[in-house]
């Protein structure tokens, strides 16, 4: 009996959410916009944005005025949670876009927004790395908050997190969960996006393809919703759920991203990424290197991920 009501919402929840409309939402993501996100992050004059440089108080104050545009609400009063770290201050942005309808579940999109910063006279732009993870985030916050504007969604709270000190042993992550503004049993997913913007390491023969790493967290009709979304004519990728069939670098991939710190505490989550390449870690990560057209489909996949969440 539960598998065969799995196997009917497995079916319904494209159809569910096509119902509500959310598909219209798709045409305020552009390429133009991903660009403009990556490009302003990975500029030279925030030199690599390492936690407590000017530069990355440039970009976390780019996010706190996006979050403000887009109107969503802070938390605590304020968009940025500041604290203390290897005496460095680190500022994580967090923002709500409430549900439409009464509900005390959660679903919490993250993306790092620190990088490596300048070292010995080099800058590392950190383009893929994660200007293209916040890009992607940002991104859903815009048609989330129109769909809230709209009073057709979400369905669920949505907390959007940019974390300071991922370079730092997963420091705004780890500070974030151990001071969780709500309860960690009301959070159904995390979705975490780090190195989402290249075409560079695929994992089969098409050059269009994500990986999203769950590490047995989210139940695993999860994975099938994934891949029927993948095969839609519109979006059409490849889709895997390991990194290149090895299951020591799947864990320790997993292990060492800022979705393992909500697995650390009972939160379910997944992590989207589009692979560690020649450029990751590297000053050759820049803007130039980014496939904008593929990173926008790959964050409409995960905005209909999201979406289907909504019925869980």
């Amino acid at each position: 009996m539960k598998k065969s009501i799995i196997s009917l919402l497995l079916a319904l929840f494209p159809i569910l959410a096509a119902g509500q409309g959310f598909s219209s939402y798709e045409g305020l993501l552009t390429e133009k916009s991903l660009m403009n996100v990556v490009s302003f992050m990975a500029d030279d004059q925030n030199t690599g944005r390492a936690s407590g440089t000017p530069g990355n108080t440039r970009a976390e104050q780019f996010i706190t005025s996006r979050f403000r545009q887009l109107g969503l609400k802070p938390i605590n009063w304020t968009y940025t949670s500041s604290f203390l770290n290897r005496g460095i201050i680190l500022r994580n942005v967090v923002g709500l876009i409430p549900a439409s309808r009464p509900s005390d579940e959660y679903i919490i999109v993250t993306a790092h927004y620190d990088h490596l910063g300048e070292i010995k006279g080099t800058i590392y732009n950190g383009a893929d790395d994660n200007a293209s993870g916040v890009a992607a985030m940002l991104g859903l916050a815009e048609m989330y908050s129109k769909m809230k504007a709209d009073g057709r969604g979400p369905l669920k709270n949505i907390i959007f997190v940019a974390f300071d000190g991922k370079e730092l042993n997963l420091a705004g992550s780890k500070h974030f969960v151990k001071h969780l503004p709500v309860p960690a049993k009301k959070v159904i997913a995390a979705i975490n996006m780090d190195i989402m913007g290249t075409d560079l390491v695929p994992t089969g023969k098409n050059r269009e393809y994500l990986m999203a790493i769950d590490g047995g967290s989210m139940p695993s009709w999860c994975q099938s919703q994934l891949r029927r979304l993948c095969l839609r004519s519109d979006y059409r990728m490849d889709i895997s759920f390991d990194f290149y069939g090895s299951e020591k670098f799947t864990r320790m991939v997993y292990r060492d991203g800022d979705h393992n710190s909500f697995v650390a505490a009972g939160i379910p989550a997944v992590f989207f990424t589009s692979g560690f390449h020649q450029h990751t870690l590297k000053a050759s990560d820049d803007t130039d290197i980014i496939d904008f057209p593929l990173l926008r489909k790959r964050t409409l996949v995960i905005f209909n991920y999201i979406n289907n969440l909504f019925y869980l």
